[in-house]
């Protein structure tokens, strides 16, 4: 009986030992759960501080590349020569003294930016035959401006100081160009991008550029979409005379429209600055161009046209009275969506597209609010003006400068003559 009482000791011991080895391995268990599931949460962390290093490094290093380019397009504008086809770089640009506009919040207070352009003085230096020079030592090939009546047999080739134009004159819209060039320069940090949409040439790009490296310089993009083949290769040419590499930033050989599909646009006139697919691409106009194709027997050599060619063959006068001739043919199209993707953050956006604002804006506010610093639109007749004014009067942007085309203001600096309309809003988030 005892031998039976202590054998049932013995499992009974056994048993509370199982017990405890059991609790003891659920335990083990859980312990290594629990350092897995913090090992499983510091692999993660890792991770994505990993990523985050990665991407930071990505930016740097992509930062350095621009900050190469930028030093190089630079050091190439500083130098003086001439090349077989023209100037093989830009001219030294002219003197600032660093003058800032004042604060203000009010709508056209020109006096307020008048300081930047009393703190210039104008470039002056030699001239290469058959070229124009402006204020900022921009040369421009005065073949872009025989459309204006220029010669290009009778300018350059001599020393000139090209003074700054009054304000007060024929067409003030030089000014506020000249103004948001310098805002957008002093405002851009780290890396610049200036988008202009109806580039022609390719003025305001090269103009922007020139200010930036004169008072700001750093790396930047410049983005430019033209529709008009010849006024395309004069915008690359026009580049390259002013010490920018083409290659460097993104120009676009299409129209700026509100949607993809392709349009008609005029391909014709360049130098002009009339190509637009606002005056050709409308469905009425469309109707029009086939009746008149119809009417005239031509259906049948337009639709071969427009299946080989992409052209309609219809001549249209882009500026009646003047030579200004061109072709309407079928050409694609990009949207601001399609523009902006690229970018974070875009310092100045410029537009001169002949009545295409009023489609080419409207359908991208929210976009334009979370990416554009500065936006600066030519307007083209009253109801354009107006119409984008409130739009973005109502979206938050505040409005710099207003000025409705075609018309005579009184501003405190004088008299202003406009032909196109201004029109300068700036994010107040960015």
């Amino acid at each position: 009986m005892k031998y039976l009482n202590a054998l049932s000791r013995i499992f009974s011991n056994a048993q509370r030992s199982t017990d405890l080895l059991s609790r003891i391995y659920e335990n083990l268990d859980n312990q290594s759960a629990a350092v897995n599931s913090r090992l499983d949460h510091l692999a993660t962390a890792w991770n994505n501080q990993s990523t985050a290093v990665n991407s930071r490094l990505d930016r740097l290093i992509k930062c350095s590349e621009l900050q190469l380019d930028a030093q190089k397009t630079l050091t190439q504008g500083h130098a003086m020569g001439q090349g077989a086809n023209g100037p093989s770089s830009a001219l030294p640009p002219p003197t600032f003294s660093g003058g800032r506009a004042r604060p203000s919040s009010q709508t056209n207070d020109l006096e307020a930016f008048k300081p930047i352009i009393d703190s210039l003085k104008p470039w002056s230096g030699h001239v290469p035959k058959g070229y124009l020079v402006d204020f900022l030592g921009v040369l421009t090939d005065a073949v872009f401006r025989e459309q204006f009546g220029v010669d290009p047999n009778s300018v350059g080739g001599t020393t000139v100081t090209a003074g700054i134009p009054p304000l007060a004159q024929s067409n003030a819209e030089w000014w506020f160009e000249t103004i948001n060039w310098f805002l957008a320069a002093q405002e851009a940090r780290d890396r610049y991008v200036m988008v202009t949409l109806g580039a022609c040439y390719g003025a305001q790009a090269v103009g922007a550029h020139r200010v930036l490296q004169l008072i700001n310089p750093m790396p930047c993009k410049l983005v430019a979409v033209e529709g008009d083949p010849i006024n395309f290769e004069w915008l690359q040419r026009h580049f390259r005379d002013n010490g920018i590499d083409p290659n460097d930033h993104w120009l676009l050989p299409l129209a700026i429209n509100s949607g993809n599909s392709p349009v008609f646009f005029p391909i014709g006139a360049p130098g002009s600055g009339a190509n637009n697919c606002f005056a050709t691409n409308d469905a009425n106009e469309r109707r029009i161009f086939a009746e008149q194709v119809i009417a005239q027997g031509k259906a049948e050599t337009t639709l071969k046209s427009l299946m080989m060619h992409n052209s309609t063959g219809i001549i249209k006068d882009l500026i009646p009275g003047q030579d200004t001739s061109a072709e309407i043919k079928s050409v694609s199209a990009v949207t601001l969506r399609d523009v902006l993707g690229p970018f974070d953050l875009v310092d100045y956006v410029e537009a001169d597209i002949q009545q295409s604002e009023i489609l080419v804006f409207p359908p991208f506010m929210d976009l334009l609010r979370r990416k554009v610093r500065r936006i600066h639109i030519g307007t083209h007749g009253e109801e354009n003006h107006n119409t984008l004014h409130d739009l973005f009067e109502r979206d938050g942007w505040e409005i710099v400068f207003s000025y409705g085309p075609d018309a005579t203001h009184e501003s405190a600096l004088g008299t202003l003559q406009m032909n196109d309309g201004v029109l300068t809003v700036r994010n107040p988030d960015l």
